[in-house]
């Protein structure tokens, strides 16, 4: 009795285990593919060796200025729909349920980090309201989940470099749920770090 629940809780540990890799793999064989431009930083991991924190363009969202919704609360989730612009990809428009994409547009789905509203004198101050804030958003910033990356050790201090020189982009693989993974980082256009399964 003992040896098959063993081999019950391993059988289904396997199934779990085969099920993210597989799901993994998907994500970054999906045909939606944008490249986003990057401001990478270094901080270290002392476990994992180094990673870079990846800030995006698309972070910082300004509602008034894009197609959708413009009233947000606290760790909503949000759905950013990306078009071309250029070499790379641009937000057009946020909503708190998930579009339609655009035409040539690709959606993303993230969560609200932090809120800034507009004040009565014009500025705009941050916040972190309830989730049923009612009032119109100034800005969002707004993470995918895609806002690290582990790099080889001793590696991390050249992408800040290069950082600094305005050339580096990302690869996001994007599935059809609006999830999000790192494919590849590029230099100048050209990959040089590609993300496996693991």
């Amino acid at each position: 009795m003992i040896t098959l629940r063993i081999v019950v809780v391993v059988a289904l540990q396997t199934l779990a285990l085969a099920y993210m890799i597989y799901d993994r793999q998907a994500m970054l064989n999906s045909s939606r593919v944008v490249t986003l431009k990057i401001e990478p930083v270094d901080p270290r991991d002392i476990f994992r060796g180094d990673y870079v924190v990846l800030n995006y363009e698309i972070s910082r969202l300004e509602p008034p200025k894009l197609e959708g919704d413009d009233i947000f609360g606290y760790n909503d989730t949000v759905y950013v729909t990306l078009i071309r612009d250029g070499e790379t990809w641009r937000a057009a428009a946020v909503a708190k349920d998930k579009p339609v994409a655009m035409q040539d547009g690709v959606v993303i789905k993230g969560a609200v980090d932090s809120i800034e509203f507009a004040k009565d004198n014009g500025a705009s101050a941050p916040s972190r309201p309830e989730p049923n804030a009612t009032q119109p958003a100034q800005s969002l910033r707004v993470s995918y989940g895609i806002e690290s990356y582990f790099v080889p050790e001793g590696t991390g201090r050249e992408l800040e470099q290069e950082r600094q020189k305005g050339d580096l982009t990302v690869d996001v693989a994007i599935d059809a749920q609006g999830r999000a993974a790192i494919k590849a980082l590029r230099r100048k256009g050209q990959v040089f770090y590609v993300e496996g399964v693991f």
